[in-house]
């Protein structure tokens, strides 16, 4: 048959919009509703679903609906109840938004190179209570991917320059979080290949050039804590190996012998046990004694990553008491993919879970 227009309208990725204010718990009829591309929410093949519904929260002229609109139970943010200093991750764009929907303790900025060379005094009007964490950028201006393990000299002194410059900004951010005392700096260091994964004996290698790279940033007031890190990640180009941060035996031993801290993403290394046959719990128990953050979702299998919190095949509960136990101060902040969406509805619903166990 010939494509309808709502067809088209599909392909080109439009989605389903409000036209007004509508407040939470009024009657969506067919002419509150219009289709706007591009978009980012539900298709508009699927707004005879909304018709004749009751809307789940307040939406303004021009708010994207989403699939979650058309769920019964639809989580709602709030303020949580924690036993551990947590937060969420946000972005230049969106984090007064999400702020301004609950209370956390902290906010950790993700990165991009762009936003490296943006003026801060624009970005930011008040100083605010809260304990700053900096998501380091993976890529950088010509594609170029953080290396600070690289072989290729040219190519690691890149790395370094770059690295530096997130260290610059991240002291700019620390001038409106007077609360945060020594920002912490998440970071993917590297220690990557393209063709299969280096064998044991080259691992050390990879850390001592590491060190090496570590040690000619500035990084004075500002803690650097590695992130563990996934078997198989997919940078531009296509899946790469990773080498380094992905067992615990070498994971506790450079944190302990060269006074540094990780950052824990548990999704990453229960898919990093999972392709080697080791224990996630005694990974934990392990690497929990390094661990100064915690980057929270579910995993399944060795490349799914980033899950909603239940959807994998962490056993949170357990993953709580050990950590409870081993590494009751590290903060964390839930960060499945795409969460962000929806003004933070991935998120809300990983706390919601999340809250039954920490």
């Amino acid at each position: 048959r010939s494509p309808s227009r709502e067809d088209v309208v599909t392909n080109n990725r439009a989605r389903s919009v409000i036209n007004r204010n509508l407040e939470m718990g009024k009657t969506i009829t067919a002419n509150m509703i219009e289709v706007k591309s591009p978009g980012k929410g539900l298709q508009p093949n699927r707004k005879k679903e909304l018709i004749g519904s009751q809307i789940k929260r307040s939406m303004k002229d021009g708010d994207f609906f989403y699939p979650s609109d058309l769920l019964k139970n639809q989580v709602q943010s709030r303020s949580y109840k924690f036993n551990r200093s947590w937060g969420i991750p946000v972005r230049y764009h969106d984090f007064q938004i999400l702020l301004n929907k609950s209370n956390p303790d902290l906010l950790e900025f993700h990165l991009s190179y762009k936003d490296l060379e943006r003026n801060i005094s624009k970005l930011f009007v008040k100083e605010y209570d809260l304990n700053l964490i900096v998501h380091c950028p993976e890529l950088f201006e010509e594609d170029h991917i953080l290396d600070l393990c690289s072989v290729d000299e040219n190519y690691r002194q890149r790395s370094i320059q770059q690295m530096q410059r997130v260290i610059n900004v991240t002291r700019e951010l620390q001038k409106y979080f007077p609360h945060t005392t020594c920002p912490l700096i998440v970071t993917n260091v590297g220690g990557f290949t393209s063709n299969a994964a280096l064998p044991i004996s080259e691992r050390n290698r990879l850390y001592e050039i590491l060190l090496n790279s570590l040690s000619q940033v500035d990084s004075s007031g500002i803690e650097i804590i590695p992130q563990t890190m996934p078997p198989f990640p997919w940078h531009m180009g296509g899946q790469q190996f990773h080498n380094i941060f992905i067992e615990s035996s070498d994971i506790v031993e450079f944190c302990e012998s060269e006074n540094y801290r990780v950052c824990f993403d548990v999704s990453h290394s229960k898919l990093a046990c999972n392709h080697l046959g080791y224990s996630f719990k005694r990974f934990t128990e392990s690497v929990a004694k390094v661990t100064a953050h915690l980057h929270l979702a579910d995993a399944k299998g060795v490349d799914g990553e980033g899950l909603q919190i239940g959807d994998g095949e962490i056993d949170f509960l357990a993953l709580a008491e050990i950590l409870g136990k081993v590494a009751p101060i590290a903060s964390f902040i839930p960060e499945v993919w795409q969460g962000h969406k929806n003004e933070g509805e991935g998120f809300w619903k990983s706390l919601e879970n999340l809250e039954k166990w920490f």
